[in-house]
């Protein structure tokens, strides 16, 4: 886990799609910790055990809903006067054989990974324009460049939104924005639940991995710390791989 520097993100106003998962609760802690003001979005509605913290706002809402994400962004840029960064960490996968995935599947997997994500950072980059700075940070996966069974419809949305954020930071980084990627690996979270399916599915995929163990969720945590800081000032349009080395194996 990278230090955390308190004080970082004073004064910032952080966004966090997905906030109630694993990934995103690890987010939202790391920015609050480090000073931002938070601005924590999910479906769900904050759960009962979420730390208690003044620097964090809990917003239900879907991400789905275009009109609501962008009556969202523009009133969390008036409430606070700036909008930093938006993360873009909502995502859902449902593995299911590519024979038997349900058009009803595909769209809603495209719609949440793929379109939602698309039409946040639209929202998020009209606010962000007007200061003339901004950080947009896209979730994708390794899958989104490594083909896995059972996972088309999840996997070809993580690798629209990988080449998403390139275009998106083409168009927008001469108007003062990042637009970065992540793309984790296999991480413990409940939609890597699967993998301890059985000890011989687990080892099989740690085998494989370089490091020989799962990620943390902070350790994405702390790679969306690193591309929304000034330190990363000079990425633009990339895809950070954060996987234990699984792609390169």
């Amino acid at each position: 886990m990278a230090p955390r520097i308190a004080g970082q993100f004073a004064g910032a106003t952080i966004v966090v799609t997905g906030a109630n998962g694993s990934i995103g609760a690890a987010a939202v802690k790391a920015f609050a910790d480090r000073g931002a003001t938070v601005f924590a979005i999910d479906l769900a509605a904050a759960p009962e055990n979420a730390p208690t913290l003044e620097a964090v706002h809990h917003v239900q809402a879907d991400i789905t809903d275009v009109d609501a994400i962008g009556r969202i962004a523009a009133d969390i840029a008036q409430q606070t006067g700036r909008l930093d960064t938006w993360i873009n960490n909502a995502g859902m996968l449902r593995r299911s054989p590519a024979l038997e995935i349900t058009p009803e599947a595909w769209d809603l997997t495209l719609g949440v990974n793929l379109r939602g994500a698309f039409f946040a950072a639209q929202a998020a980059a009209r606010e962000m324009i007007k200061a003339g700075r901004g950080s947009i940070i896209n979730l994708s996966s390794y899958t989104g460049s490594r083909a896995r069974p059972n996972c088309a419809d999840y996997a070809v949305s993580k690798a629209g939104l990988a080449h998403l954020t390139s275009c998106l930071a083409v168009e927008w980084g001469p108007l003062g924005l990042k637009v970065n990627a992540i793309a984790p690996g296999y991480i413990e979270t409940p939609m890597t639940s699967w993998m301890r399916s059985s000890a011989e599915v687990y080892d099989e995929y740690v085998s494989r991995t370089p490091n020989r163990r799962m990620g943390d969720p902070t350790e994405i945590a702390d790679a969306m710390v690193y591309l929304a800081s000034d330190e990363s000032s000079f990425i633009n349009g990339h895809t950070l791989v954060v996987d234990g080395g699984i792609s390169l194996s």
